[in-house]
């Protein structure tokens, strides 16, 4: 009791500070599922991504009236403490980073929850970041602590590549050691790059949310007992992820899309869930008007199409996602990073 009471004058006395983040969402372009730990531990992963200028923010405003916590995400919550709070990953966080006695929280979204764009992972390396103290801070440090949140308090079958791309940005391929240290390797991003990650990828949402730990739980299971399907699958992808971060250190953009739609024939292998009839024709529909490969974003199940189109078709592949009435995301590359501001309260 003395304890809990110390440390409440500690934190009555702390100065206050209105927090606000911004962690970028990503695309990733190969290697997704071989960071798992059910197969980076066997094989090491490496994972080609990129962080887009669409985000998930965080508000942390250290004072309500009544001295409880209020909430605003996607279900808005009124509880006595923080750890009664029924968001799982802030719960989490805040046994990390230390109680607050009462706040008033928010966070914002480009994107729906579990489209496959990492917004689990962002929302929780923007959290983490608003709740340190003002000043520089370590992205590996970031990363590594919200992965942990992840993987370690709340047990999700996932890996370390959404903490990482919210944390650093940029376009990085990540390699995954068999210990699941992360090795961070900044791709350029030249002019004709920038273009293509502009232009010529698309993003379209098929209408379906999922949460990726349920999809994945699959893949890791499959894995685990040595399903050589599944285990087979992951590491041609492996090795696709190679020939991916080649091409875009040369600026071979002709090459990703055929190599995106190979992905995306590997990734189906993984497990049944990870297609469905629907999202098949939506594919079908974009190839058929002109796309030169794609694939699902995430886990699978639904969430975003990613689609590589040349110049001359992204017309026509626009139109032919409109008439199924699907809505695209545009997004260009995002360098910065999670980015945090404080002021007092």
């Amino acid at each position: 009791m003395r304890r809990q009471q110390e440390e409440s004058i500690r934190l009555a006395r702390a100065p206050l500070r209105v927090s606000l983040a911004r962690a970028p969402l990503r695309v990733s372009l190969a290697g997704g599922g071989t960071d798992l730990p059910s197969y980076a531990r066997r094989q090491g992963g490496l994972v080609v991504s990129l962080a887009i200028n669409r985000y998930v923010a965080v508000t942390v405003f250290p004072r309500s009236f009544d001295g409880r916590v209020y909430a605003r995400w996607e279900r808005d919550e009124r509880v006595d403490h923080v750890t009664a709070l029924t968001n799982d990953f802030a719960r989490a966080a805040f046994r990390r980073s230390g109680p607050v006695p009462a706040a008033q929280l928010a966070s914002f979204s480009d994107a729906p929850s579990g489209t496959g764009l990492g917004g689990s992972a962002a929302f929780t390396v923007a959290l983490l970041h608003a709740l340190r103290p003002p000043g520089k801070v370590d992205p590996r440090e970031l990363a590594e602590e919200a992965s942990a949140v992840e993987m370690a308090d709340l047990g999700r079958p996932v890996g370390k590549h959404d903490h990482y791309m919210a944390s650093y940005g940029g376009i990085r391929a990540l390699h995954i050691d068999r210990d699941l240290a992360v090795e961070v390797d900044d791709l350029p991003a030249g002019p004709v790059l920038r273009r293509y990650l502009s232009d010529n990828l698309l993003l379209f949402y098929t209408g379906v949310s999922r949460d990726a730990g349920t999809v994945l739980a699959a893949q890791h299971l499959r894995t685990v007992r040595g399903d050589e399907s599944t285990v087979g699958a992951l590491c041609e992808i492996h090795d696709l992820a190679h020939e991916m971060a080649r091409a875009v250190r040369a600026d071979r953009v002709g090459e990703i899309g055929p190599m995106l739609h190979r992905h995306w024939e590997l990734k189906r292998r993984l497990s049944p869930s990870v297609s469905t009839p629907a999202i098949d024709e939506l594919y079908e529909s974009a190839r058929a008007a002109g796309a030169d490969g794609g694939k699902l974003l995430g886990g699978g199940g639904g969430g975003f199409l990613l689609v590589s189109v040349p110049d001359a078709a992204t017309a026509g592949v626009r139109a032919a996602m409109a008439r199924r009435g699907v809505t695209e995301l545009r997004f260009a590359l995002d360098e910065a990073g999670s980015k945090a501001t404080a002021l007092p309260a």
